[in-house]
């Protein structure tokens, strides 16, 4: 009896052929999933480090070129150009000689070759996985229309009531060009009389004493704002409407080609503005991911631009 249980026993605890065949079937069609999740995980992760080092190169070449390249020495051109040949007789330019345009061109775009237009702003480089990157700068220029020689800057009235109330504004110049708005300041700020003028709070009926002045035609060239309050007469509260303001907000708006008076080295038309674009693209695709040019479902790309403004003159 014992054995008979003991067979008994052991042929019910064990399993069959079909059962383990079974077994192992479930367990495959639960683990596909995951590693399918596992994989497309690893992928993602994959393209955001990928993307990750773009943006992060990118970033870093546009801050150069705004930092350390003068605003004549950028050429337009896609890719653009670094050029410094020609720019012998602009001003504070001597520095920036062909050494420095060579040095600073392939430490920023390793392998740049000079061309006749200069120096290319295009590279390729290789992330620590040995994954290639095409790196492009395209540049474009603002550039002013030819216009008048004896043009002169318009001025506008912004209103006594700024900024507390939205102050007046210039109509939409008439031609498609670059203009500057800013507030003109009527007097000169370093002025030693800015130190010595002492204003009356509510000058009607008082007396001003030695060296008070009470309204601006009394200061006789000397600063004619509240130096608290450039823009709101501070404590000039008690007076009538018609009284002399201490401050009379005016706006100025001058052109790019007036702009351009101020450099040596405009002509008919002037630039002050420049476009550039950073475009830097690569393949996640295993088989491609040393050829960033190469189209298909891995091609990926970023850009980032910025503008760089000639403050150079």
């Amino acid at each position: 009896m014992r054995l008979l249980l003991s067979n008994k026993i052991s042929c019910s605890s064990g399993f069959t052929l079909i059962e383990i065949i079974l077994a192992m079937g479930i367990l495959a069609a639960t683990m596909v999933p995951i590693f399918s999740f596992m994989s497309k995980g690893a992928q993602e992760t994959d393209i955001n480090a990928s993307r990750s080092f773009a943006i992060n190169r990118a970033s870093e070449i546009l801050d150069s070129m705004l930092e350390n390249v003068p605003f004549q020495a950028l050429r337009i051109g896609i890719p653009a150009f670094i050029r410094v040949d020609d720019l012998s007789s602009v001003n504070n330019y001597d520095k920036y000689t062909e050494t420095w345009a060579q040095k600073f061109a392939n430490t920023v775009f390793p392998g740049s070759m000079k061309r006749p237009e200069g120096w290319p702003c295009q590279c390729i480089i290789e992330d620590p996985r040995g994954m290639k990157y095409k790196i492009t700068l395209r540049v474009d220029e603002f550039i002013s229309p030819p216009g008048p020689a004896k043009q002169k800057s318009e001025l506008l009235k912004i209103g006594s009531d700024y900024p507390v109330k939205k102050p007046n504004d210039f109509p939409d110049y008439p031609t498609k060009e670059l203009t500057f708005s800013y507030l003109k300041n009527p007097i000169r700020l370093l002025s030693v009389g800015w130190h010595k003028t002492v204003y009356l709070p509510n000058p009607l009926g008082q007396l001003p004493k030695t060296n008070e002045y009470r309204f601006e035609r009394e200061l006789a060239k000397k600063v004619s704002e509240n130096p608290e309050n450039f823009y709101t007469d501070a404590g000039y509260t008690k007076v009538s409407n018609k009284s002399p303001r201490f401050t009379k907000p005016i706006a100025t708006r001058f052109t790019q080609r007036l702009a351009g008076t101020k450099v040596g080295y405009a002509k008919d038309t002037y630039c002050s503005l420049k476009r550039l674009i950073i475009e830097v693209r690569w393949n996640t695709d295993g088989k491609n991911m040393k050829k960033p040019d190469a189209t298909g479902p891995g091609l990926r790309k970023v850009h980032i631009m910025t503008l760089k403004a000639d403050l150079h003159g």
